[in-house]
């Protein structure tokens, strides 16, 4: 399967089965990222280093502006790893630990839903 190109001009993506990764490159610099399934683009992305969360929102901005919107419980989708494979590669990370735990509240979640179905 052929992973789609995103458009550079595409803002507000929003990932399903989704991560949160740290990572530490080659000059030693820390940041933090996530990648998933972009559902209207329906490709793999990763994403720059986030500058802010909200959890209650479950949003993400990152240092390039975009800010993506975290859709239902994390998961591992296979264009999501894929992009995020190629994302260490060209930016020369050494070290990559998973960190999603420490953004997802699965009470919020199920909360939300309780509230939407009524």
């Amino acid at each position: 399967m052929a992973i789609n190109k995103v458009p550079d001009d595409f803002k507000s993506p929003s990932v399903r089965r989704w991560r949160v990764m740290e990572v530490v490159s080659e000059n030693g610099k820390r940041s933090r990222h996530i990648w998933g399934h972009d559902v209207a683009n329906d490709a793999g992305r990763a994403s720059s280093g986030i500058k802010e969360f909200n959890q209650e929102a479950m949003t993400a901005t990152t240092h390039s502006g975009r800010v993506y919107t975290l859709v239902g419980a994390p998961g591992k989708a296979r264009s999501g790893e894929r992009a995020w494979q190629d994302w260490c590669t060209v930016n020369n990370v050494v070290s990559a630990v998973d960190v999603t735990a420490e953004y997802f509240n699965g009470d919020l979640l199920f909360t939300k839903q309780a509230d939407e179905t009524g």
